[in-house]
């Protein structure tokens, strides 16, 4: 098991913390989350707006299609607020 960071000035400091070598804390992951959700939000806003503006389209039968639509904008949004590029 790898041994737990060592930040001596603020959190995230530990050099061994970007070479893997050490175990983040849990304050760290959480600071590292909320980065990561602040950077996604833009795009996060622009999924909701693209779902909310797309028109339902009457295929005559359940609306499927587009909720696979709005799925796969609202997971690709959230994918990335979690650090995973679609890229």
């Amino acid at each position: 098991m790898k041994p737990k960071c060592d930040c001596l000035n603020f959190c995230g400091d530990d050099p061994h913390i970007d070479k893997g070598l050490v175990r983040p804390c849990p304050t760290f992951k959480a600071e590292l989350q909320a980065r990561r959700l602040y950077a996604a939000a833009p795009e996060l806003l622009a999924a909701l707006k693209k779902i909310v503006q797309t028109p339902a389209i009457d295929y005559g039968y359940d609306d499927g299609a587009r909720l696979d639509a709005i799925m796969k904008i609202a997971n690709a949004a959230l994918r990335k607020t979690e650090g995973q590029c679609d890229d």
